[in-house]
C-alpha cells in the first residue's frame, strides 16, 4: 500500500514540476549540421521569459575553433502578455573538411542544467579554395619595447568617423606572435579589465554589448605574420551627442616568463602593454526639421494588411515592420496624421535585436488596428510613412507604405459604436472605473500549484512515518 501511495505522489510531483519548468524553458539548439568551411557551426542557448541576458560559457570542441559570439533578444506581446526570448549563439569553425562528432555536454544557465546529446556535423570544402584563417589588417600596432612588436595590446574601431546615432564597434585584444620567445599569463585580469572598461567606455554613447565571458584564443594574420589574438571585450556604441569620442591609451599588465641566456634560467616579471589612443569623429546630421529625432542607419520596410477589402466599420490590422542595421531599440514609431476616413489606434510594438561585433541588426514591428469610416480606395502611404537618415546614401530617406485599402459599402455611421455619438473606441475612457483590480489568473494558478506541492510533501512524510 505504501509503495502505491509513494508511486502516485512521485508521479504527481514530477508532473507538477515539469509543468512549472515550461514557464522558464531553456534549451540548447543547433544551426545547420551540413556546412562548408567558410560557414560556422552555430550552437545556441535559447531562454524564454528572461529579461536580462545571462552569462553563458560554451564548451571547447575538439578540432573546432571558437570565434565570435552573438546575442539576440526578442520582445513581443501575445494576448496582452509580454514575451521575451533571449538567444546566445557561439560560432565554431573547422580547419579542414570532414565529419565531426560533437560529444554530449552540459551547460548551467541561471542555475538550470541544460543537456545536449552528441551529434554529427559535416563540413565540406568551400566552393572557393581559400585559407580559412581570418585576417586582422586594421589592427593599430603600438610601439613595442622591442622593434619586432611580437606582443601588443590593441584597441580597435571599425570606423574613424560616424554620424550622430550611427553605430561603431570597439574591440580590445592582446596579440602575441606565434614565434614570440616568451610565455605569458594574465595577471589579476578581472580587476584590470574593469579599470580598462571604465576608461574606454564613452559616457555620451548608447552601448550594445555582445558579452565576453571568457577569453578565447584565435589565430589571425597581421601583415602576413601569424598571431594569437586574445579578445577581452567587444561592443557597439551609438553616440547620442555630436562630441567626438576619445578612447584613451590603456594599460594591461601581464606576467611574462622570459628565457635567460643561461641554460634552464627563467625570469618572471610583470610587464605592461599599452594601446594607442584613438579618436572617433562624430558628425552632425544635415539640417532637417526632424534632425534631432530621426533614426540613423540602413533600413527597409515590410508591411502586411490582414485584408485589402473591407466594409466601413469593419476592423483591419496593418503591420508596419522596419528592419535593418542600426540602434533598433531607439527606433521611434511612425507619426500617423489624424484622418476623417479612418480610426487608427496606437500600435502594439515588438522587436528583435541581434548584437554582434560586426553590427546590430534586427527589426521593430508596429501593429495597428484600423477602422475605416467611409467607402473608397485609400493608399496607405498617405498615413503610414517613416523618415530616417540613410548612412549609405548620406541623406534623409522615407519608408512609405505601398499598400492600398479598398473600402466598399455605406458610409460608416458613428452611432454604430455608441448611441451617444461616440467617434472611437477610446471615447468616454475617463468615465471607466479603473479602481477595480484585475485578476491575475497566472499568479493564482502558480500559488495553487505551490500549495499542492507542499501538501504532497507533507503526505509523503506522513506515509514514511506511518
Amino acid at each position: 500500500m505504501k509503495l502505491y501511495a509513494l508511486l502516485n505522489i512521485f508521479l504527481c510531483f514530477s508532473a507538477i514540476a515539469s509543468a512549472q519548468s515550461i514557464e522558464n524553458a531553456a534549451t540548447i539548439e543547433y544551426g545547420s549540421k551540413n556546412l562548408t568551411l567558410d560557414h560556422p557551426l552555430l550552437i545556441s542557448v535559447v531562454l524564454r521569459d528572461v529579461e536580462t541576458r545571462p552569462s553563458v560559457i560554451f564548451p571547447e570542441i575538439k578540432d573546432l575553433e571558437k570565434r565570435s559570439k552573438s546575442a539576440t533578444s526578442s520582445v513581443s506581446t501575445v494576448d496582452g502578455r509580454k514575451v521575451v526570448i533571449q538567444t546566445i549563439t557561439q560560432e565554431y569553425y573547422a580547419a579542414k573538411a570532414g565529419n565531426y562528432l560533437i560529444p554530449e555536454f552540459n551547460l548551467t544557465v541561471n542555475n538550470v542544467r541544460l543537456h545536449s546529446d552528441e551529434t554529427m556535423v559535416v563540413f565540406a570544402k568551400s566552393s572557393e579554395d581559400k585559407n580559412n584563417l581570418p585576417t586582422a589588417e586594421n589592427v593599430e600596432v603600438t610601439e613595442a619595447d622591442d622593434n619586432s612588436q611580437s606582443v601588443f595590446l590593441s584597441v580597435q574601431t571599425d570606423r574613424k568617423e560616424v554620424y550622430i546615432r550611427q553605430g561603431f564597434a570597439v574591440r580590445i585584444s592582446l596579440y602575441i606572435a606565434e614565434n614570440a620567445p616568451v610565455e605569458m599569463e594574465f595577471y589579476r585580469f578581472n580587476a584590470q579589465l574593469q579599470g580598462i572598461l571604465k576608461a574606454i567606455r564613452p559616457v555620451n554613447c548608447w552601448e550594445e554589448n555582445v558579452g565576453v565571458e571568457e577569453i578565447i584564443k584565435r589565430k589571425v594574420t597581421i601583415r602576413g605574420r601569424r598571431f594569437a589574438e586574445y579578445n577581452m571585450y567587444q561592443a557597439r556604441f551609438f553616440p547620442i551627442t555630436s562630441e567626438d569620442i576619445e578612447l584613451p591609451s590603456v594599460k594591461l599588465n601581464m606576467l611574462v616568463t622570459e628565457s635567460g641566456r643561461a641554460v634552464n634560467v627563467q625570469n618572471k616579471l610583470v610587464k605592461a602593454f599599452r594601446s594607442r589612443p584613438l579618436r572617433v569623429v562624430v558628425k552632425q546630421l544635415p539640417d532637417h526639421p526632424l534632425r534631432d529625432q530621426v533614426a540613423v542607419g540602413q533600413y527597409s520596410l515590410r508591411e502586411r494588411l490582414s485584408s485589402d477589402l473591407v466594409y466601413p466599420g469593419e476592423s483591419v490590422r496593418y503591420m508596419f515592420k522596419i528592419e535593418g542595421v542600426g540602434n533598433i531599440k531607439a527606433i521611434p514609431a511612425p507619426v500617423v496624421p489624424a484622418s476623417s476616413s479612418f480610426d487608427i489606434y496606437p500600435p502594439e510594438e515588438s522587436q528583435v535585436v541581434k548584437r554582434s561585433y560586426q553590427s546590430v541588426i534586427g527589426e521593430k514591428t508596429f501593429d495597428y488596428f484600423v477602422v475605416p469610416r467611409k467607402d473608397g480606395e485609400f493608399p496607405l502611404g498617405r498615413y503610414f510613412h517613416w523618415i530616417y537618415f540613410n548612412v549609405e546614401k548620406e541623406k534623409y530617406d522615407t519608408l512609405s507604405s505601398a499598400t492600398s485599402l479598398e473600402v466598399r459599402g455605406d458610409e460608416y455611421k458613428l452611432t454604430n459604436l455608441s448611441l451617444s455619438g461616440s467617434s472611437g473606441l477610446y471615447d468616454n475612457l475617463e468615465n471607466l472605473d479603473s479602481s477595480s483590480e484585475t485578476i491575475d489568473y497566472k499568479k493564482i494558478l502558480k500559488d495553487l500549484t505551490n500549495i499542492l506541492i507542499v501538501l504532497l510533501l507533507v503526505t509523503m512524510i506522513w506515509v514514511f512515518r506511518k
